[in-house]
């Protein structure tokens, strides 16, 4: 399945801890990003960054739910 996370950026601190947690290296970040930023194609939907974030600032989806919305 392919898997997308979306950032609500009204809640993003840029932190970095979503980077931090992520194992698939699927989230990019650097000192000139405001936000983090999805790796297209990497993401495999293990939620680690959406647990990890006391923020509440990503939520991942599939695809095809996306697609559907």
């Amino acid at each position: 399945m392919d898997w997308n996370w979306q950032l609500i950026e009204e809640n993003c601190t840029g932190c970095g801890i979503c980077f931090d947690v992520c194992p698939e290296e699927a989230i990019e970040m650097d000192r000139q990003m405001a936000y983090p930023q999805p790796v297209e194609g990497k993401c495999i939907g293990c939620m680690e960054c959406v647990q990890e974030c006391p923020f509440d600032a990503i939520e991942v989806v599939d695809n095809v739910q996306k697609e559907a919305v």
